[in-house]
């Protein structure tokens, strides 16, 4: 059945009083029409029966009429345990054409890899057509289905794509209701039903019953409540059952026996149908989601041909609508009302019934023993059997989903039941994967105190650590670690993961014992075939060797790791050794093999579908570019990162994502965008997410010090300078940091804190004599410190031959004022020049700016060049970014951009996110005819 048959047959009461609601939905509508991207997403909220489907409905017949193609769809409450169903049966309605989405399946890729293939059909079909997304009861939906709600809607913006989603609000939390509230917080727009006036009540009444209803017939009508359903609910009751007289176009109640609620209004309607009607109405409310004739046939025990008359007659009724090949009811209140005029008995006999239908039509697990433990005690063990292997099934994909079931199952147990311990540790490892650690935290501490077995324990303690490290409490992963290891009889393979993963939650706050326990997961590993442990342990100990300035050594560690993944494959292979090694190879300025590590690695993450990489390859590269002095791209990729971080609820990994942000603000003088960023990550790490914090502060004493906060500035050094000389982390990882801490506590009068700079710089350079950067920070650092012009003239020497512009640019300058004030004036000019074309080339305003005012005071006039983008909105463009146009100019989607040019699709996202503000466009359609006006610009960008 086509879509606009759907809404053709759903449309059975008018819609009244909904006029201003849909006036305000009509702008996103005509810009999709239009083929303007930057609408995005609408959010109908209201409770059950309150008239979002019919909005839904009147909106998808006027995009209709302005050529919007339609994909339409509805969540039910059997959705959450099947991943992805929610949104592809939405896209696989889409008319006209098909979005060439009907052979996918959720079963031959990751979750990611789906989304991304959905992704890549929407843009591709919207460029052809614009289309509306219409998904109802969104609340019911999946949890795939939510994170894809989550990637996508964003990732449409800039296509002529309107998500139009309906929702009832209720009180217990889903990963669908997360990601509704979290698309409202980024900016969709909400619109909130309210129950209609007595005028609009009054004019449906009208309009079900053909005459004007008077006085009695409102007073009853009231009893809804303004909800619109109720209110056509109660008196199409009335018409059936003959309680309604109509007198010269006026409606009035006649008899004692009126409804005094929905359920005996629906009581009333079904004492007219005839009895296998009503059985068929029952035995679909038992169903619980469409259903077939045939299905309700095999449960009334009757042949489909039989049925025929009964299916009319349902259809006739209002009762049940065609939804092509199955039957539904016309609206969730409907079903509900009906089931729960069941008498407990029937019930529980039709749920056995309906358990033996689903099994033959190979329904999921999940349903079948869903009707299993409503039949009652006799199906309660297979039912725990069917709920444990639906769990097994779907836990990649979904853990929350996988948890639900788990939690379902431990319903169906006793207390003392054998096998309760190891069903409470599945579920409390499976929650903590979902990031609901408080559930998972609530269950645990319960079944912790319950006797567990030291195996049980053990499993148990280490899901809710994994959750908690990736959540970034890595005090809390200490703990539980802790307490597992303490007991004896844990398995081996346990102790060694257990003890890896309590090496990374200790690498910042004690590397000392961190590479201990990471060296005794190594060995262990090894012996007992732990590979996943081994490696993991293994960077941990490269992360534990620069934390201590011991560069080499990271390096090998990593590539030892990295080396035993490639090696044994499977789940070793899932912990994404080659992050580290990227990160240890550019401590070393090894930038091109760094970059090459990420273009790989990150390649892979996206294939394996392992979530929580994807910030960090994101953060890391952000890194790499920063120090390669890409301002615009290092920001791009943090602003990447941080959107998926938040998609994801890794939150642990925004801070130093806020932080690279804020520190390409900081270069550029943007003080509220860097501050903004500041105080987001701070507030993330006042509730209570550990990281390393030196990046954090580092970049908040950078702030004070250009606000000219000088106490504030002194206090953040003294925190930093304080473990500096055994955490060489911040330096190891920028260089440039050690002589511009040395600069700024100079200036803040805190000569101690340059001295701890300059040494902890020299120990570092030293214990990596071949790193240019490094060397060149070193002498830089003493050249400040000891004013020496010699040092500043090596430190200039080794910049030069290092991959750190911005570094070498800041040493070219402060020379270049020591050589002006030696005398050697015209040296000093061609020095300040050099550094300005340095910073320039970089995107460093603030720092172009402090090199003319310098040059000013020593008298020396420059004509100050204008910045690129000032006047011409093309040349505002970074090369990265005009790289992304002319591909997208091309017709390639997101991913294909991304592919070409070894890119993370949400990379490019952003890029085209900053290249739309900068051209003041909303979609691809405006910036590719904008492109193709501008010759030239497509000449230079190839």
């Amino acid at each position: 059945m086509h879509t606009g048959d759907y809404f053709m047959l759903a449309a059975t009461w008018p819609l009244v009083g909904r006029d201003t609601t849909l006036e305000s939905i009509r702008p996103a509508l005509a810009a999709t029409a239009a083929g303007v991207g930057g609408w995005g997403c609408v959010v109908v909220e209201g409770p059950a029966g309150i008239g979002k489907t019919r909005l839904l409905e009147a909106v998808a017949a006027e995009a209709a009429e302005l050529g919007v193609a339609l994909a339409f769809g509805r969540a039910s409450e059997l959705d959450r345990v099947a991943p992805l169903t929610s949104l592809l049966t939405t896209l696989q309605s889409t008319d006209p054409p098909d979005l060439g989405l009907r052979e996918l399946t959720t079963s031959d890729a990751n979750r990611f890899q789906l989304i991304d293939r959905i992704g890549d059909a929407v843009e591709r079909y919207s460029r052809t057509r614009p289309l509306l997304m219409i998904l109802d009861d969104a609340h019911w939906a999946d949890e795939v289905s939510a994170l894809a709600l989550r990637i996508l809607v964003p990732s449409c913006a800039s296509l002529p794509v309107l998500w139009l989603l309906a929702r009832r609000q209720t009180a217990r939390p889903s990963p669908a209701q997360d990601a509704i509230d979290w698309l409202i917080d980024e900016g969709a727009q909400r619109v909130e039903l309210d129950p209609l006036p007595e005028a609009a009540v009054a004019d449906l009444c009208a309009q079900v019953l053909g005459a004007v209803p008077d006085e009695t017939v409102m007073a009853l009508a009231a009893r809804s409540g303004g909800n619109p359903f109720l209110a056509q609910q109660l008196v199409t009751a009335l018409q059936d059952t003959c309680q309604m007289r109509v007198c010269e176009g006026t409606a009035t109640l006649v008899g004692d026996a009126l409804p005094s609620s929905f359920l005996a209004a629906v009581r009333q309607r079904l004492r007219g149908l005839s009895p296998d009607a009503r059985r068929m109405l029952e035995v679909g409310s038992v169903l619980k989601r469409p259903f077939t004739v045939h299905a309700a046939a095999r449960m009334m025990g009757r042949s489909a041909a039989e049925l025929l008359t009964t299916t009319d007659e349902t259809l006739g009724g209002g009762l049940l609508v065609d939804r092509g090949f199955e039957l539904a009811f016309r609206h969730d209140l409907l079903a509900e009302a009906v089931y729960d005029n069941l008498a407990g008995p029937v019930r529980s006999a039709l749920h056995r019934e309906a358990a033996e239908v689903a099994r033959a039509e190979n329904r999921p697990p999940m349903e079948i023993a869903e009707h299993l433990v409503r039949s009652g005690s006799p199906g309660t063990g297979e039912a725990l059997e069917m709920l444990r292997d639906a769990a097994t099934q779907v836990a990649t994909h979904t853990p929350g989903t996988a948890a639900d079931l788990i939690l379902r199952a431990l319903d169906l147990v006793s207390e003392h039941d054998p096998a309760r311990p190891a069903l409470t540790a599945d579920a409390v490892r499976l929650l903590a994967s979902a990031g609901r650690l408080v559930e998972a935290g609530q269950l645990g501490e319960t079944a912790l105190h319950s006797g567990l077995d030291a195996a049980t324990e053990a499993a148990l303690r280490l899901g809710l650590a994994e959750a908690l490290k990736h959540a970034g409490h890595n005090a809390v992963v200490v703990h539980h670690t802790e307490r597992a290891l303490a007991r004896s009889g844990v398995p081996e393979p346990l102790i060694a993961r257990l003890l890896a993963l309590q090496a990374h939650a200790l690498v910042f706050d004690d590397p000392d014992r961190a590479d201990r326990v990471a060296a005794d997961a190594v060995r262990l590993g090894t012996e007992v075939g732990e590979h996943t442990a081994s490696v993991f342990a293994g960077v941990a100990r490269s992360v534990v060797a620069r934390v201590r300035g011991n560069l080499e050594e990271a390096v090998e560690h990593a590539e030892w790791a990295t080396g035993l993944a490639d090696r044994v494959g499977g789940e070793a292979h899932h912990r994404h050794p080659r992050l580290w090694l990227g990160c240890a190879l550019a401590t070393l300025d090894r930038f091109d093999e760094a970059e090459a590590m990420y273009t790989t690695g990150q390649r892979e993450a996206q294939q394996m579908g392992t979530a929580w990489s994807q910030p960090l390859w994101h953060f890391y590269r952000a890194s790499l570019l920063l120090g390669a002095g890409h301002l615009a791209d290092a920001e791009t990729e943090a602003e990447a990162g941080v959107r998926i971080a938040e998609q994801l609820t890794a939150l642990q990994m925004s801070i130093p994502l806020l932080t690279i942000i804020a520190q390409v603000a900081i270069r550029r003088a943007q003080v509220t965008v860097a501050r903004n960023h500041l105080q987001r990550a701070q507030q993330l790490l006042a509730d209570g997410i550990t990281v390393a914090r030196e990046d954090l502060t580092w970049s908040m004493a950078q702030l004070r010090d250009l606000t000219g906060e000088t106490a504030a500035t002194r206090d953040l050094l003294g925190s930093l300078c304080e473990v500096l000389p055994d955490r060489k982390l911040l330096l190891a990882n920028d260089p440039g940091a050690g002589p511009a801490l040395v600069r700024i506590a100079l200036r803040a009068c805190a000569a101690e804190h340059a001295k701890t700079a300059t040494v902890t710089m020299r120990q570092l350079a030293d214990r990596s004599p071949g790193v240019a950067s490094l060397a060149g920070a070193a002498a830089h650092a003493e050249g400040l410190l000891y004013q020496d012009v010699g040092a500043l003239r090596e430190a200039v020497l080794y910049y030069r031959l290092s991959p750190r512009p911005l570094a070498s640019a800041s040493a070219i300058e402060d020379l270049a004022v020591a050589e002006y004030l030696a005398g050697h004036r015209h040296q000093g000019v061609e020095l300040f020049d050099e550094a300005v074309g340095l910073y320039r080339a970089c995107g460093a305003q603030l720092d172009v700016a402090r090199v003319y005012k310098r040059l000013r005071t020593f008298g020396v006039r420059r004509v100050a060049v204008v910045e690129p983008g000032s006047e011409d909105s093309w040349g505002s463009l970074t090369q990265s970014e005009l790289r992304v146009v002319r591909l997208v100019a091309e017709g390639l989607t997101n991913r294909d951009v991304a592919d070409r040019l070894y890119l993370s699709p949400h990379t490019v996202d952003s890029h085209l996110r900053h290249v739309f503000t900068k051209l003041g466009v909303r979609s691809r359609v405006e910036l590719t005819r904008k492109f193709v006006a501008e010759d030239g610009i497509g000449q230079d960008a190839a």
